[in-house]
């Protein structure tokens, strides 16, 4: 495990273990309309940014994915405030039936599911990329498995699509999952030949 992944894991650790989540928010690109991804299944919710925990030391914290190993990871922030943006809202899912039997129960732990590839660089010949140089290897922090007690949820940087031969894995996007049947159907833990999971939890 490389020093970058340890201070990953303390991270986690330090910030969400044993606390629990007071209130929920979702940030979205602004549509300008009504319907939200999330009310059309109680199974998982859809979102294009952030998902933010006001935890109940009063923190604020942001989950996200970004590039801190690889393009599209799960990563996080602590907020000072909630801001408005332009050309984003931020709405608040304390009171969604998933999120409010969750809220007050205390996180227990926290599983990280790596996945792992290659990549290479290219360069443009006679108007057609050709590969060059050697394959190496990479690997990104995919999925956040957080458990409360008997209770699991998943935060993956996946992307559903109607046609789910086109889901992207390694997603600008934010897919939240709440029960086992749809985890399984998405294969977040059966893809073990790509994927190694590393507990965090309470010491």
């Amino acid at each position: 495990m490389t020093d970058k992944e340890l201070k990953y894991y303390d991270r986690i650790n330090s910030t969400f273990i044993g606390r629990k989540i007071i209130e929920v928010f979702y940030q979205e690109l602004d549509y300008e309309t009504d319907s939200e991804c999330w009310e059309h299944s109680s199974d998982l919710h859809s979102v294009d940014m952030n998902v933010i925990f006001r935890l109940d030391n009063n923190e604020l914290i942001q989950i996200k994915w970004d590039n801190e190993f690889y393009c599209y990871g799960i990563g996080f922030d602590k907020l000072t405030e909630l801001k408005k943006k332009e050309g984003f809202k931020t709405i608040s899912l304390t009171d969604n039936l998933n999120w409010k039997k969750l809220t007050q129960k205390k996180i227990t732990e926290i599983v990280v599911l790596w996945d792992e590839s290659y990549s290479q660089e290219v360069e443009k010949v006679n108007n057609k990329f050709v590969a060059k140089g050697e394959k190496k290897p990479i690997k990104l922090p995919q999925t956040w498995q957080i458990e409360f007690g008997n209770e699991k949820i998943w935060i993956s940087a996946l992307e559903i699509k109607e046609n789910e031969k086109d889901n992207y894995y390694w997603a600008d996007h934010l897919t939240i999952i709440f029960t086992d049947k749809e985890q399984e159907n998405y294969k977040l833990l059966k893809n073990a030949s790509t994927q190694q999971s590393t507990v965090v939890k309470n010491k």
